[in-house]
């Protein structure tokens, strides 16, 4: 459980060699917030913040090529109606998956990162489909049909997360608020 005001910082293994030969006043670092049904992915250095309640950010890196992604949506599922969006984590993750690949990542070496998935107010605590679970259930199903290990989950609870993520080396900060 994080308490309030926490910061927890999660780095890749010691094994993986880091970018630390090129000073970071030399590289440029892109910043990005995040909206809801928003996504970023980039080869370039990048760290991007988003704010999540009973919404979910997924974040993937790829350890090979240091690239990283990161989408936020609000909905599990798309209902087939309209245009498919990536408001709903069914496009979401298949889209943010998708757009990794076009980058050179091959499924089986990312790794993901789920945050988000409170259940905010109490008059929906109860309710065994509250849309805070389904929105980490889809994660769940669409990371497992690709194949993609989750090194971190942290989801539920009754606050929100500030999540900071930095696709060039995969670490990330977690504040709840």
């Amino acid at each position: 459980m994080i308490r309030k005001d926490e910061l927890r910082p999660f780095s890749p293994a010691a094994s993986v060699p880091r970018m630390d030969s090129v000073p970071s006043a030399v590289r440029k670092v892109i910043t990005e917030f995040l909206h809801p049904g928003q996504m970023c992915v980039s080869s370039e250095p990048c760290t991007v913040t988003t704010i999540v309640g009973s919404c979910v950010a997924v974040c993937l890196w790829d350890p090979v090529l240091w690239i990283g992604g990161v989408t936020h949506y609000i909905l599990a599922q798309w209902d087939g109606a309209g245009q498919p969006s990536p408001r709903y984590g069914d496009v979401a993750i298949d889209t943010l998956v998708n757009k990794m690949s076009e980058l050179g990542s091959h499924r089986e070496q990312l790794q993901a990162h789920i945050f988000g998935g409170a259940c905010m107010f109490e008059s929906l605590r109860l309710h065994e489909h509250a849309l805070s679970t389904m929105n980490v259930e889809i994660a769940l199903k669409m990371l497992a049909k690709y194949k993609i290990k989750v090194l971190t989950q942290q989801v539920g609870g009754r606050k929100g997360r500030k999540i900071v993520y930095k696709t060039s080396d995969g670490s990330f900060t977690v504040k709840e608020i």
